[in-house]
């Protein structure tokens, strides 16, 4: 039986458009069948295949495992299927971002359509993908009619970063953190003061110092024993830290001594909260310690200060304190 042609001259223009409309999609599913076959062998981790979205009618190709992978199963993909089936599951905190992406790209902004994104899953969780696409057809004013791309699975990557974020966060707890006192570490304030300085350099920024050392601490170790020292090194960071206020950094500088920077604020304010500490330190009563006072020093930066002698200064000033009464102040 002899096969029946169509005759193009007896079609209507709009039975043609529709005609070549069909042929084209055919086209584009003949072409992601072979990509797809190439994929299969190509060592790629974590790759969900290809995509192709026909921008005018917003019709989007793509291997089924780009739904699938999101616990869909065939039967549940519908025959047709616009941007927005996957746009639609999109979490909420990086929609925009990823519409902005495609905006840009759509109005030549960007070279690439590439962009990171949580979608949700049929269950409700959230994986990561990573898409990237760029123009394969366009119109004669240079109008994108097609994007084509790969999309992959980068969950595992996801997760394995941010375990990575978790271990660098504690690991700088425990190079900025005083594992004991919850205090700044000696090597945390030193980077912080000479932030200051390098302020002060552009901004003239002014801030001060202050120095504190427990009166009488090698008593409370020798008499009352090393974990009663220890309760009152920390009970001690719990006073001073409720009299700074936000911007101020506590840090232990060791020992029973620790250095408060206080950012723009001069000599005179710095005085004024170095004995409000001296005062809530001497209405308080610590647990089998009693009161425990501190021998304090207090200075302002000074022009072409280094961080060492604006530090040498005001451990002297402490020491002046120290050697005269004690629980007292010295700038």
């Amino acid at each position: 039986m002899k096969k029946r042609t169509t005759k193009y001259s007896d079609l209507s223009k709009p039975q043609l458009i529709k005609l070549i409309e069909e042929m084209q999609e055919t086209f584009y599913q003949e072409d992601i069948d072979k990509n797809e076959r190439e994929l299969a062998t190509f060592p790629w981790i974590g790759s969900l295949g290809q995509w192709h979205w026909i921008v005018e009618t917003d019709r989007l190709l793509f291997n089924e495992r780009k739904a699938t992978n999101l616990g869909y199963k065939r039967e549940e993909i519908p025959d047709e299927v616009g941007f927005e089936f996957f746009t639609s599951k999109l979490h909420p905190d990086d929609y925009e971002r990823v519409m902005d992406d495609m905006r840009n790209y759509l109005m030549h902004e960007s070279d690439a359509f590439e962009v990171e994104y949580r979608i949700q899953t049929k269950d409700g969780k959230y994986i990561w993908y990573y898409d990237r696409g760029t123009t394969t057809k366009e119109d004669e004013n240079g109008e994108v009619l097609t994007i084509s791309g790969i999309v992959f699975d980068i969950t595992k990557r996801k997760v394995l970063e941010e375990e990575l974020r978790e271990s660098n966060k504690k690991l700088k707890q425990l190079v900025d953190i005083d594992e004991l006192t919850g205090a700044f570490t000696r090597r945390y304030m030193l980077d912080k003061i000479e932030n200051e300085i390098q302020r002060y350099n552009v901004e003239k920024a002014c801030f001060s110092l202050i120095m504190l050392d427990i009166d009488h601490f090698k008593l409370v170790n020798d008499n009352l024993g090393h974990n009663i020292g220890d309760t009152v090194l920390k009970d001690f960071v719990e006073i001073v830290e409720k009299t700074l206020r936000k911007k101020d950094t506590l840090s232990r500088w060791g020992g029973e001594e620790f250095i408060v920077l206080l950012p723009d604020t001069n000599l005179s304010k710095a005085v004024k909260l170095a004995n409000e500490i001296r005062i809530e330190l001497n209405h308080i009563c610590m647990k089998d310690a009693g009161i425990v006072t501190a021998s304090i020093g207090v200075s302002n930066y000074y022009k072409g200060d280094s961080t060492d002698s604006a530090i040498k200064r005001v451990d002297d000033l402490m020491y002046q304190a120290k050697s005269d009464d004690r629980n007292c102040i010295k700038y």
